[in-house]
């Protein structure tokens, strides 16, 4: 092939390349969240065993441990198992974004106030809402600030009624495992105040989950781990199992 030929030959294969790679639709922030959303609901529902471990300088001073059920995106139950001094205690997170907590030596189920939400939960760096949380796309706008090979960068905003204490979030989500694995959490003043990372992502049938969960107070400088066991997944739970009267029957 004379040389003139190779070279128009090329040309025109780099120019259909160049279209075809013009033509993919990139992602918004909107796709993004609906990616997370989608591999959240893959499954009907899910039930799971963790363990809360605070950590110091180093070592474990502190350890609880809980069973957990979820449906949907928002819809949560944990109760406590152990030790003895938390054992009975529900947390419960119903589809309209309300907080419940049940408390076995008072006997009553009261609604968790908002402005105590992000505070940190037993004397761990876990909020309430930490624990509670599963969907992120109901209260915070999203927009979309980098990308690479493995990840999406999002830049959150709290939506209008979100009484969140940060201004905004930074959140990396994995591609591969197309779910969050990283969260920047940034003060009114917009000093980065928490980081939550999520790792060893395990297959459950067909859905990933990181079986580790860890959080670090930048202004303490203390670190609370949450390790994942013993995870099933459309399991058959009834709406029954989401109720405030089911916090009392967990005991």
């Amino acid at each position: 092939m004379k040389p003139f030929s190779i070279a128009l030959v090329l040309m025109t294969l780099l120019g259909f390349a160049g279209t075809a790679l013009a033509g993919e639709k990139k992602l918004t922030a909107d796709d993004v969240m609906k990616i997370v959303d989608e591999t959240l609901t893959i499954t009907k529902d899910q039930r799971y065993t963790a363990e809360v471990r605070v950590v110091r300088d180093g070592k474990v001073v502190k350890s609880m441990k809980f069973e957990a059920i979820l449906k949907g995106l928002v819809t949560k139950r944990i109760t406590f198992t152990a030790p003895g001094d938390v054992k009975g205690m529900a947390v419960l997170t119903t589809a309209d974004g309300l907080m419940y907590i049940y408390m076995p030596s008072y006997k009553r189920v009261r609604r968790v106030a908002s402005h105590v939400r992000n505070q940190g939960f037993m004397g761990t760096d876990f909020s309430p809402e930490e624990l509670a949380a599963a969907s992120m796309s109901a209260t915070w706008n999203a927009q979309l600030v980098g990308e690479n090979d493995k990840s999406w960068i999002l830049e959150l905003t709290p939506k209008a009624g979100n009484d969140t204490i940060y201004s905004k979030l930074k959140v990396t989500v994995s591609k591969a495992n197309r779910g969050v694995e990283r969260i920047e959490s940034y003060d009114s003043t917009g000093k980065i105040a928490r980081t939550q990372e999520r790792s060893k992502w395990q297959r459950f049938g067909p859905i990933n989950i990181p079986t580790l969960m860890a959080v670090t107070d930048h202004q303490t400088g203390s670190r609370s781990e949450l390790h994942f066991s013993d995870c099933e997944v459309n399991v058959g739970l009834s709406d029954a199992e989401f109720s405030t009267r089911a916090l009392m029957r967990a005991e």
